[in-house]
């Protein structure tokens, strides 16, 4: 289940469209090479631990219920209206509220999504645009790849010292 997974991943993520952008290479081209580059420098590492994308679903999400409160209060206050039309309002305009804040937080995730790529490709060039940036995910990087390679070492050991008792035991 999990290869399938990966499998997806390789060849179907939102990485593919900066390749497209930069190189114009081809949907699936594109995923593969820039999941292989996230795999080959260890950015892998940090886009695994990316949160920024549910970070800007609850900022899309507050600012749909902002905007839904904000017209159902608005429509009880001028209209003095029942339940249902404030109820009717309210959704609506959360819903046009969520879309609107949707697509503004969409560039966003885009903008994410180009520094991985830019920082895979060549690092030094993050580091050109704004050196303080650059040292801050560098440093992100390292802390995730010194704990990845802890938890190897440790899966590792356990997995010796398991194949240790097994053989105790079987003696």
């Amino acid at each position: 289940m999990f290869h399938l997974v990966e499998t997806l991943v390789r060849f179907f993520n939102k990485y593919a469209y900066v390749q497209i952008a930069v190189y114009g290479k081809g949907f699936n081209r594109s995923a593969r090479d820039a999941w292989e580059l996230f795999q080959s420098t260890g950015v892998e590492s940090l886009v695994a631990y990316d949160c920024s994308g549910a970070v800007l679903l609850m900022g899309t999400l507050l600012g749909g219920l902002i905007t839904g409160t904000c017209a159902a209060i608005w429509t009880h206050i001028k209209w003095e209206a029942k339940n249902e039309r404030m109820l009717m309002v309210g959704s609506t305009a959360m819903l046009m509220g969520m879309v609107l804040v949707g697509v503004a937080m969409v560039v966003v995730e885009s903008a994410v999504t180009s520094m991985y790529i830019c920082y895979a490709e060549d690092p030094l060039l993050i580091h050109r645009w704004d050196a303080e940036f650059f040292s801050q995910l560098s440093e992100a990087l390292h802390q995730r790849l010194r704990h990845r390679s802890a938890r190897g070492r440790e899966a590792l050991t356990q997995n010796r010292f398991d194949v240790n008792i097994q053989e105790s035991v079987s003696l």
